[in-house]
């Protein structure tokens, strides 16, 4: 059983008002999702992938990201190659994810923000 989502706030890291973009995932986890970031002073948009969206948006979203998070047994391989490969090309922070709870959630922020402090 995994702690209640409020016991994370006070322990995870500061994202600065950092945006976090979301690709994928199960649609009714993208609330809990925006709770997280938000809790840790992030902002936080999600695209579903392709699914419905189509991948031109992801185009755009991505280029206003800070950092790109993506749980990959839930988005498809298009998407997974096109946040690669504009992740590389724009030198955005992208963590492919092995589980979508929310301590693996959590460990990515942390290692997002190592990323980009180190960077500035």
């Amino acid at each position: 059983m995994q702690p209640p989502l409020d016991s994370f706030a006070a322990t995870g890291p500061d994202l600065s008002g950092r945006l976090i973009l979301y690709v994928g995932g199960r649609h009714q986890h993208v609330s809990h999702l925006r709770r997280i970031v938000e809790a840790h002073n992030g902002a936080f948009v999600h695209h579903d992938g392709g699914v419905e969206q189509s991948l031109s948006k992801l185009s755009a979203q991505l280029e206003r990201a800070d950092a790109v998070l993506f749980p990959v047994g839930c988005v498809s391989h298009a998407a997974q190659d096109r946040v690669k490969s504009l992740c590389r090309r724009l030198d955005k922070p992208f963590r492919p994810l092995r589980s979508t709870g929310i301590a693996a959630i959590i460990a990515a922020l942390d290692s997002v923000t190592a990323r980009t402090s180190s960077a500035i």
